[in-house]
């Protein structure tokens, strides 16, 4: 598949105290390769490098050393007028929508049109092509202030699509919403994908958010990739960090007694590759070991079903248990 965005040994290096060397690696030999059309998920705790890799996708800075390809072209390598032109192939959305209060709905989406040099005429058909797009077509006289954070995101979005962008950047854009709103912005995305072709990357700490719309997902931890590939690709790992991060075993704190013998926990995960048991079969399997199940998360992501149960197994039987899941393609972990 054609690749949108390119990265190739990017690091970015800032000027720090002397006692740890006089820099510090914020960006530390980062490659990967984007799809085009596809939503890439990059995830990661605070500090890992995320704020940092934005910002030099965006050209508002440049790595150290390493390459930064967009549609085609290498931002590292671009003068600043040939930049300009670059930055407006990339849309950003923000956290907060960051819209300008003093403007209209209409007015901010209009505003980087106007920077353009798009005539005024010109303006207004896209602004209510753009507003219709993200179900807000009535509401272009409305300030911000008037509108809800959903659709102040919504307003963002079209924002970003004025000046039909190659690549969307989304830094963390549901992180202030509830749950309910989370997942409306999250079909508008998908559906300005569908419709438009573009490339979205989505900066989030929300795995919620990368199992419900991402097609790839990178999680980055101090400056460096510890993992990326597609989604159903890492699910079908479930040795794999991320995999367990996706989808978490369920919280079972204390082993419970069954019919008065006591029990070790083991946690079983599962994908429905082909070749291996369903989620009904693996639960028979369980309890026909002699396993009883004291906890389980089944989730459906995209084709892929994943399964995590934690089993509760008399002490005796752990090790022939244990044996037979193994045996059966099952990943297992006994808890100590």
């Amino acid at each position: 598949m054609q690749s949108m965005i390119e990265l190739r040994d990017v690091r970015k290096e800032y000027l720090g105290k002397a006692a740890a060397g006089g820099k510090v690696v914020a960006l530390d030999g980062i490659s990967m390769q984007v799809a085009k059309g596809s939503i890439h998920g990059i995830v990661g705790q605070s500090g890992a490098g995320k704020s940092t890799l934005i910002r030099c996708l965006t050209a508002l800075e440049k790595p150290t050393s390493g390459t930064i390809t967009v549609d085609g072209q290498d931002l590292t390598a671009l003068g600043s007028k040939d930049l300009r032109l670059a930055r407006r192939k990339i849309g950003m959305v923000f956290q907060t929508a960051n819209l300008l209060d003093s403007r209209t709905a209409a007015g901010n989406i209009a505003y980087p049109l106007y920077l353009a040099g798009v005539p005024k005429g010109a303006r207004h058909d896209r602004v209510q092509e753009l507003l219709t797009l993200v179900g807000l077509g009535d509401r272009g006289s409305s300030y911000p202030s008037q509108l809800s954070g959903g659709q102040r995101q919504r307003i963002g979005i079209a924002r970003a699509l004025a000046d039909e962008p190659a690549v969307i950047l989304c830094d963390e854009p549901t992180s202030a919403l509830d749950t309910e709103t989370t997942g409306q912005v999250l079909h508008l995305l998908r559906d300005v994908r569908d419709r438009l072709g573009v490339t979205i990357i989505i900066i989030t700490h929300e795995m919620s958010v990368v199992r419900e719309v991402c097609d790839s997902v990178t999680l980055l931890e101090n400056g460096r990739i510890v993992e990326t590939g597609r989604v159903e690709d890492i699910l079908m790992n479930p040795h794999s960090v991320l995999s367990r991060e996706l989808i978490p075993p369920p919280v079972v704190d204390v082993a419970p007694v069954l019919d008065g013998r006591t029990t070790v926990l083991i946690d079983v995960a599962f994908t429905s590759s082909p070749g291996k048991p369903t989620g009904s079969e693996v639960m028979g399997l369980a309890a026909s070991v002699g396993a009883d199940i004291a906890g389980g998360t089944f989730e459906t992501v995209g084709s892929t079903q994943v399964g995590r149960l934690v089993l509760a197994v008399p002490t005796d039987l752990v090790n022939h248990v244990n044996q037979t899941l193994l045996s059966k393609g099952l990943i297992t972990e006994v808890r100590s």
